[in-house]
């Protein structure tokens, strides 16, 4: 035989909410869910686009510096290819 009381949750548990009152719940707890949504997508894209602008602007920082190399090459005669060592 059991001693104490059961623990029981009620099929309702708010008996007393309306339609719209519950509905208004559900639309709040949706959109606290949303924010974090939302800015986590934002920060996602902005750090994309960081990303993107640094490896397009490397790039074309290294294609001006091997055009300004050959350049400095043409004028200075030589014929072979300017090597840069790394």
């Amino acid at each position: 035989m059991r001693y104490g009381r059961r623990l029981s949750l009620p099929i309702d548990p708010w008996p007393q909410a309306s339609l719209g009152e519950r509905m208004s719940v559900g639309l709040v707890l949706t959109l606290l869910l949303a924010v974090p949504l939302c800015a986590a997508s934002a920060v996602m894209v902005a750090s994309a686009t960081i990303a993107a602008y640094i490896a397009w602007s490397y790039d074309l920082g290294a294609s001006l510096r091997d055009a300004v190399e050959r350049q400095i090459g043409r004028m200075a005669g030589g014929q072979e290819r300017a090597v840069r060592k790394v």
